[in-house]
């Protein structure tokens, strides 16, 4: 709303009234205040002064106020002065118009103001048929316009009002109805406020529901598929879920039915693939004549007169709630975790809606994207994130080369400016694509991901690759995200590196989630490792359970930075494991996708125990779903580091930044911690939260380099400075190198075999 305040104006003004009277009654009509403040001066027909002032004489010799209204009410005349209308468009001028229809606890217009239509004019329209209209002054007036559509005035009969139509310009408004064919209706256009008046013209159109395909695609046999095509559209304002249905039967489909779960995903990542539909409909509806119907769950079947034998409802759901309690039809929501169900409304503000159309396909052609085929690949820029739609792409004939299928392929292309090893991720929004890279020149294949979403490859600079990334299993066609970056170096595989993946958030209700973990270089730079080992749950032994339940990823098995089994174990424990809705560009990203939280004012600790290095550094990691929580960490009781959560912009990981605070009022943004120097084989990490969706992201137990641990200034030389610091710490941890946690002569000969330059 552009007004910079509105106030609802009923009683206000109307001073030296019979008696205060509150404006809440069912329906008021108000006048402006006058020099008289008289029933005629009021501008209301003298046939209906004669009545009020017959039963109220003080309306028209002292004061209009909200009771003479209520009286106008009671004997019809709401709608005196109806202008007829005989066509479908009729000019509007409210400049002169004084009367307010106030239709609070019957008709909200809106989420604005008050529930008053100011400075009305009405308008009596009889429609020649019994259905859907739709009244509008969208786009057509110069004011700020409300609208409402009675069914009678003696006893109004509100049918439904609006103050600002969506996406009408200048808040102008639209209201679509079902009315009687043949009965007499009374269209009220009034404004927003006082000021509000002006002209413009009023529409009346029996509803058409409108259509715009937002993307369309064939589930391929091939691909394990029906054949069918299934297309996205947007829907016009005012459409029932019923009309959306006739609709569709009229084009020759049916709204799309989800029988098993691979048609649930391809329906879900198609809605998710072609732009955010808040309310989305789905071919499903409640059969209230079905022997089964009981609410909220019974009597559910699809449009197609299939039983539904797959269940995939969003928790808590159906639940027959809203305010009409009359939710009989379908809508699906899909994200990055999945496609859930809901139930709904007839009439519920509907945006959306899926069609599912036989082998022959829509009636106008899909058109397949500009690099659906290798010879027209779209350049990619190196380092750069980017979104992929397999929405309406085909599976091209090209070879795999690899042994494993790839459907709803799209083609990019690369030249790298240095000859190096560049990994390619091809993962995100729950959605893991294979990907075959080639040499543009030979067309020979260079790498592939033989059905994961990662793979590495090594290049020629100056040469040109080209991409090609698609489905695996021909059902997830939603948003994978391509990233191609160099490999980065792997700083020690002499580490064992731990990430928590999964908790309380569903990854999605048919149980189908990634099962990979980080299997390039990830972790902060200088401090990543190769292997990163995958724990879900609320405690060290709850993985394998909160997995087969589809909360997180799979777990892995713990290895050291080689690939190998470690004796290491982990311990911990908490009450709200999270799994973060994310995109991650790359495997550090994937790395970040969940989080211990302890959900309060407290703190976490993971240990691990029977550590295989004499000396060694801890790497904690963080998050927190919101900026700015203070937060702090320390290992083994040590002096902390405090840090500031970082935040997760559009679900995209914000870059490591390592926190090297020491007390509360210097903490910023970070994201990790280090410590050094750490002896003894056992490790407690210790989290302290200050909120709720503050966590634990993961950590790494690096090995320090033996012949060095004598070094104790970090001069990259064991000397008399050195020995120093030992001496000066005798019987103390101060100068211990061999990580028994005193000072003694055992570390004095092992600083004296040590001596010199380290290697």
């Amino acid at each position: 709303m552009l007004s910079s305040i509105r106030f609802a104006d009923c009683a206000f003004a109307r001073f030296f009234a019979v008696m205060l009277v509150s404006c809440l009654s069912p329906i008021v009509i108000c006048a402006k205040a006058t020099a008289q403040n008289t029933c005629t001066a009021a501008g209301i027909d003298a046939n209906c002064c004669a009545q009020v002032c017959a039963i109220n004489p003080l309306c028209c010799s002292t004061a209009w106020d909200a009771n003479c209204g209520a009286t106008l009410v009671s004997i019809g005349c709401i709608c005196n002065g109806a202008i007829p209308i005989s066509s479908h468009t009729v000019a509007i001028d409210t400049t002169t118009a004084t009367r307010d229809l106030n239709l609070a606890g019957l008709c909200d217009p809106g989420p604005f103001g008050d529930d008053t239509l100011h400075n009305y004019t009405v308008f009596s329209w009889t429609p020649p048929d019994s259905g859907r209209y739709t009244l509008s002054t969208c786009g057509l007036a110069n004011f700020d316009t409300r609208i409402a559509l009675l069914a009678g005035c003696a006893s109004p009969t509100v049918l439904g009002c609006n103050d600002d139509g969506d996406g009408c310009s200048a808040f102008t408004s639209i209201l679509s109805v079902d009315v009687v064919g043949g009965h007499q209706h009374y269209i009220i256009v009034g404004g927003y406020s006082e000021a509000d008046i002006g002209v413009g013209t009023l529409s009346i159109e029996s509803l058409q529901v409108q259509l715009a395909l937002e993307g369309a695609h064939k589930w391929e046999v091939a691909a394990g598929g029906n054949g069918h095509w299934y297309a996205k559209y947007a829907v016009g304002f005012g459409a029932n879920w019923s009309d959306i249905a006739a609709k569709a039967q009229n084009l020759g489909a049916t709204l799309a039915c989800a029988n098993t779960a691979s048609e649930n995903r391809l329906i879900g990542s198609l809605s998710m693939a072609t732009g955010a539909g808040t309310t989305v409909a789905l071919g499903l509806y409640q059969d209230l004549a079905s022997a089964r119907y009981l609410e909220p769950a019974g009597g559910w079947k699809w449009v197609d007169g299939t039983a539904v034998s797959f269940n995939a409802w969003s928790a808590g759901e159906p639940n027959n709630g809203g305010a009409s309690a009359n939710e009989h039809f379908g809508q699906i929501s899909a994200n990055s975790t999945g496609a859930f169900w809901s139930d709904n409304a007839d009439n519920a503000a509907w945006t959306h809606a899926i069609f599912e159309f036989g082998p022959k396909g829509l009636p106008q052609p899909a058109t397949p994207p500009s690099n659906d085929e290798s010879s027209a690949p779209i350049a990619l820029e190196i380092g750069q994130f980017n979104v992929v739609s397999l929405v309406g792409a085909t599976s091209s004939a090209d070879s795999l080369g690899c042994g494993a299928p790839i459907f709803y392929d799209r083609w990019y292309s690369f030249t790298p400016s240095n000859n190096a090893s560049y990994d390619i991720a091809a993962c995100g929004n729950g959605f893991d694509a294979s990907v075959v890279v080639y040499n543009q020149a030979t067309r020979s294949v260079v790498g592939c991901s033989a059905g994961q979403c990662t793979t590495s490859v090594s290049v020629v600079a100056g040469t040109s690759y080209l991409i090609r990334i698609g489905s695996p299993d021909g059902t997830r066609i939603g948003l994978p995200t391509l990233f191609v970056y160099q490999t980065p170096v792997v700083a020690s595989r002499d580490a064992i590196s731990v990430n928590f993946v999964g908790g309380a958030y569903d990854n999605g209700s048919d149980g189908d989630f990634c099962v990979d973990t980080a299997i390039f270089p990830a972790g902060a730079d200088g401090l990543g490792t190769l292997h990163w080992t995958n724990i879900v749950g609320p405690n060290s032994t709850a993985a394998a359970a909160y997995a087969t339940a589809g909360k997180g990823d799979a777990p892995t098995a713990l290895l050291d930075g080689h690939g190998l089994a470690t004796t290491t174990a982990i311990n911990f424990a908490v009450n709200n494991p999270w799994r973060i809705v994310s995109y991650p560009t790359d495997d550090t990203g994937r790395m970040r996708r969940g989080y211990l939280d302890s959900n309060g004012l407290t703190s976490i600790t993971v240990s691990a125990s029977a550590i295989p290095y004499q000396r060694y550094s801890a790497v904690v990691y963080f998050v927190g779903e919101t900026a700015d929580r203070l937060g702090s960490v320390s290992v083994n009781a040590g002096a902390p580091i405090y840090f500031k959560t970082d935040s997760i912009p559009g679900g995209v990981f914000n870059p490591l930044v390592r926190a090297t605070a020491t007390s509360a009022p210097t903490a910023t943004r970070a994201s990790f911690a280090v410590f050094t120097g750490l002896t003894g084989s056992t490790c407690a990490m210790r989290l302290f939260e200050n909120g709720p969706n503050l966590g634990f992201q993961g950590f790494q137990i690096i090995q320090e380099t033996t012949p060095c641990f004598a070094d104790l200034n970090a001069d990259t030389t064991v000397n008399a400075q050195d020995l120093a610091t030992l001496l000066g710490g005798w019987g103390t941890t101060a100068g211990d190198v061999n990580g028994d946690a005193t000072t003694n002569a055992l570390d004095l000969a092992f600083m004296l075999s040590s001596w010199g330059a380290c290697p």
